[in-house]
């Protein structure tokens, strides 16, 4: 569990990073390792896809855990209804975030054939950003209270910080 959760957070601040990049590729028009605009948004699409499958992934499997562990151990099933919970909070505002991403991305052969406004590509761009902080901020909680149901159901006395 631990593995996967700190490669979700480091594939989070990779993903992060490379949205930023090509943010500022995207208007200022220089070269990331010999990749134009298009081609790095191509390696970013990809390495997003790959964080929030891992991170969907996340939480379905500690959703399962969940669910046999208290099923092994005769536990009381609230441990597996907040783990419902969890994805409840976070898969809706993910799922939209991946729904604005995909659009971004194709807009971005739409701008480099010059079929879209860039000024609005480069507000979308900054919105699909900003949406995206915030869902990071929605499941870094959800991580911390995922921890706590696994801390509780291990009889740990341990509040997540």
């Amino acid at each position: 569990m631990w593995f996967f959760m700190y490669t979700c957070y480091i594939m989070t601040v990779m993903t992060f990073i490379s949205l930023g990049i090509a943010f500022f590729q995207s208007f200022l028009k220089f070269n990331v390792f010999n990749a134009d605009h298009v081609t790095f948004m191509i390696f970013t699409s990809i390495l997003y896809c790959f964080t929030e499958t891992l991170v969907i992934f996340f939480f379905v499997g500690t959703g399962v855990s969940v669910k046999e562990y208290t099923a092994e151990h005769n536990l009381d099933h609230s441990f597996h209804k907040r783990s419902i919970a969890i994805k409840r909070r976070v898969y809706p505002p993910l799922m939209l975030n991946l729904l604005f991403m995909v659009i971004l991305f194709i807009l971005v052969g739409a701008v480099d054939t010059y079929r879209f406004p860039g000024w609005l590509y480069y507000g979308i761009f900054a919105a699909c950003i900003g949406h995206y902080i915030k869902i990071k901020l929605v499941q870094n909680q959800c991580f911390r209270d995922n921890t706590q149901i696994i801390l509780d159901m291990a009889g740990i006395n341990k509040q997540v910080a």
